[in-house]
């Protein structure tokens, strides 16, 4: 051996114990016709061959028999003659006969004139991956089934609200009082709302498969539609309320009026019991985005996209009994869901011409 070629034949060696040793990843050589010539370690523990019972078989015995029988062992080969490399994800089979799921690259090799000398195959065991993304799709199928049985339950009664509600007002509202038509129409638009809530739920659960729908946004509109409602449910223990300015945006209706709905639930629940309670929602601009918060003295919150801040320090409200927080915890997970998912939304303010 020349002095110049010892160092190389040492790299070499190097390179082959290096890829003999590898346990993670089945790597090992073809000759031009798919026969194997060389094994390594992540070959035999991946695929349960020793060295002795593979080299010189077919690589096509890795393919389950009904590949085989289609041809791909020689269309991938086919393939990577041509483009040079072929990638692939499927099924291959052990010694044992069980089934694992495989990522597969097969690499053309050529000699410096250009003639096909083999391929390198490179397998990875990709099984637990495979089997935690099909557990998540049926996870999410289940939820979609659940959710559209859930809606069918909730819509009945909602339309047997809205409608009543309806023919009271057409043929009953001249003879009730203002505030009687008015609490009418409040049942016949709450009942809207809640309709509007159940599809935006439902969009929710489907929301990992598709895209926010945004449109323009009336937020201040928002804010005065969910602060009545407030105030009718609390029955007179509302905090005084002061709306600022609140520049119009776009974004998804739904959620950014759960958003609100949400947050401002919890600074009524928790300022119904403090004198002269006082709770604020305003708006400013980051980074040319629009930025809402919804402030009260007792419980601070802050989130990307739209703020809850924190005001002067002060004593913390009394405890509320459970009566007085129904499904409070639901509620912050369903807060804290919504804030983050539409913080990707990135509304932005519009500013008027």
């Amino acid at each position: 051996m020349t002095p110049r070629r010892a160092p190389l034949a040492a790299t070499e060696e190097s390179f082959r114990l290096l890829v003999e040793s590898v346990q993670d990843y089945a790597i090992f050589m073809l000759d031009p016709e798919g026969h194997i010539v060389t094994w390594n370690a992540g070959a035999e523990r991946i695929k349960g061959y020793r060295p002795e019972e593979i080299l010189g078989q077919h690589f096509s015995r890795f393919y389950p028999p009904e590949a085989a029988a289609r041809g791909d062992p020689t269309s991938h080969l086919a393939v990577a003659v041509r483009d040079g490399r072929v990638e692939h994800e499927g099924f291959r089979v052990r010694k044992d006969g069980s089934h694992f799921w495989a990522n597969v690259v097969i690499t053309a090799l050529r000699d410096d004139d250009g003639r096909l000398v083999g391929f390198t195959k490179v397998t990875r065991d990709l099984t637990e991956r495979k089997q935690a993304a099909d557990d998540l799709t049926r996870a999410h199928a289940e939820l979609e089934a659940f959710s559209y049985s859930v809606s069918h339950d909730l819509r009945a009664p909602l339309r047997a609200i809205s409608g009543y509600a309806q023919a009271l007002i057409e043929d009953h509202g001249p003879s009730l009082n203002a505030e009687g038509q008015r609490m009418l129409h409040v049942v016949r638009d709450s009942a809207t709302r809640m309709g509007e809530l159940i599809d935006g739920l439902l969009a929710f659960s489907r929301l990992g498969r598709q895209a926010l729908k945004r449109t323009p946004l009336d937020i201040t509109s928002i804010v005065q539609g969910v602060v009545e409602e407030l105030r009718i449910a609390e029955r007179g223990r509302a905090p005084e309320v002061v709306i600022g300015t609140l520049p119009d945006t776009t974004g998804d209706a739904t959620l950014v009026r759960q958003v609100f709905a949400n947050l401002l639930g919890n600074a009524f629940k928790f300022s119904a019991q403090r004198e002269a309670a006082r709770v604020e929602v305003g708006a400013g601009e980051d980074q040319g985005e629009a930025v809402y918060f919804v402030r009260d003295r007792v419980r601070p919150l802050a989130r990307r996209g739209i703020r809850r801040d924190r005001d002067r320090p002060g004593p913390r409200a009394p405890h509320h009994s459970t009566a007085r927080r129904p499904h409070l915890g639901q509620q912050r997970a369903q807060r804290r869901r919504d804030v983050l998912l539409h913080a990707a939304a990135r509304p932005r303010v519009t500013r008027a011409p």
